[in-house]
C-alpha cells in the first residue's frame, strides 16, 4: 500500500504514460463514456446539442459544407457527423470506440460511413475537402503524437482542403489547480460497476502549460490507473505546431462557434489549410 500511494504522490514526467484507450476498451467505462457523450447535463465528454448546432453552423458558414467530402476524426456517437450530413456534406466518421460507432450506426437513415479505427495508428481514408477534430482531442496528445496526427490529417486532404479543430487556451490553464481527491465510488460509479475507491491526483506543469489528472481506481480484486494529459495552447504555439506540420491558419476564433478571440482565451477554434 505504501509503495502504491508513494507512487501516486510523485509527479510523472510529461506524457510518460498514455492510457486513453482504457476509457473505451473497458466495457463498463465504454458505456459510461457513451452516456456522458449523450447527456445534456454535463460537458465532460461532449457539448450540449445546442452548442453542437452552433459549432456546425459556424463551420458551415466558413467552409460551405454542401457537396463537400468531410471526415470527422474522433466522431464518437456521430453527434457532429449527423449534423454535417444535414448541411449536405458527404460524411465519414472515424473512432476507435466500437461502442460509440455501433451507436452512431443505429441513428436513423443515413449515408454516413462509420469506420472503427485509431487515428494515430490505423490506415485512414483519403480524398476529403474537410477533416474535423472536435472537442479538444489534440490536447490529449504528446507533441510527437500531435505532429503525427496533423501530418496524417494533411495526407487525408484533397488539394485546397481544410482542417477544423479546437484546443484549450491559456485562460483554461490559468483555472487549473493541483489537488488530491479520494472518494468512495468516485463520480457516482463512473469507473466501475461494483465497489471501488477512486483517487484523483491533479498535477500542473507550469513551464509546459500542461496538466495531468491521474486516476487510481482501487477495486476489491484489481487496481488500475488512467492518465488524462491535457495540453494548453497560446495562439502562437498552435500556429507554430501547424506550420511545422505543413499548415497555415485561415481562421482563428475564441472557439468553434466563432466567438471573438480574447487576449487570454479559454479555447481556440481553428480552420487551417495545407501550406
Amino acid at each position: 500500500m505504501y509503495d502504491m500511494l508513494s507512487n501516486v504522490s510523485r509527479r510523472p514526467e510529461p506524457f510518460s504514460r498514455y492510457t486513453v484507450k482504457e476509457l473505451w476498451t473497458r466495457p463498463h467505462l465504454a458505456q459510461q463514456m457513451l452516456a456522458y457523450h449523450l447527456s445534456q447535463e454535463t460537458d465532460l465528454a461532449s457539448r450540449t446539442y445546442d452548442s453542437i448546432d452552433r459549432v456546425v453552423e459556424w463551420i458551415d458558414t466558413q467552409l460551405g459544407l454542401s457537396g463537400k467530402s468531410l471526415c470527422d476524426l474522433g466522431c464518437g456517437p456521430g453527434l457532429y457527423a449527423q449534423r454535417f450530413e444535414s448541411k449536405g456534406a458527404n460524411v465519414t466518421g472515424v473512432d476507435f470506440s466500437e461502442v460509440s460507432i455501433d451507436y452512431a450506426k443505429t441513428q436513423g437513415p443515413s449515408t454516413i460511413q462509420y469506420i472503427s479505427a485509431d487515428y494515430l495508428v490505423d490506415d485512414l481514408p483519403t480524398g476529403f475537402d474537410v477533416v474535423t477534430l472536435i472537442y479538444t482531442d489534440l490536447c490529449a496528445l504528446s507533441p510527437e503524437q500531435r505532429q503525427l496526427l496533423l501530418r496524417r490529417m494533411r495526407d487525408m486532404l484533397n488539394p485546397g482542403g481544410r482542417i477544423v479543430f479546437d484546443v484549450a487556451g491559456p485562460g483554461s490553464f490559468d483555472q487549473k489547480q493541483e489537488a488530491t481527491i479520494i472518494e468512495d465510488r468516485m463520480m457516482d460509479g463512473f469507473w466501475a460497476p461494483g465497489p471501488y475507491v477512486g483517487i484523483q491526483r491533479t498535477f500542473v506543469y507550469a513551464e509546459q502549460q500542461l496538466s495531468l489528472d491521474r486516476y487510481v481506481i482501487v477495486e476489491p480484486d484489481e487496481t488500475w490507473q488512467v492518465y488524462n494529459w491535457y495540453q494548453y495552447f497560446s495562439p502562437e504555439r498552435i500556429e507554430a505546431e501547424l506550420q511545422a506540420a505543413g499548415f497555415a491558419v485561415d481562421q482563428m476564433a475564441g472557439d468553434l462557434t466563432g466567438a471573438k478571440l480574447q487576449p487570454t482565451p479559454d479555447f481556440l477554434g481553428i480552420v487551417a489549410r495545407a501550406a
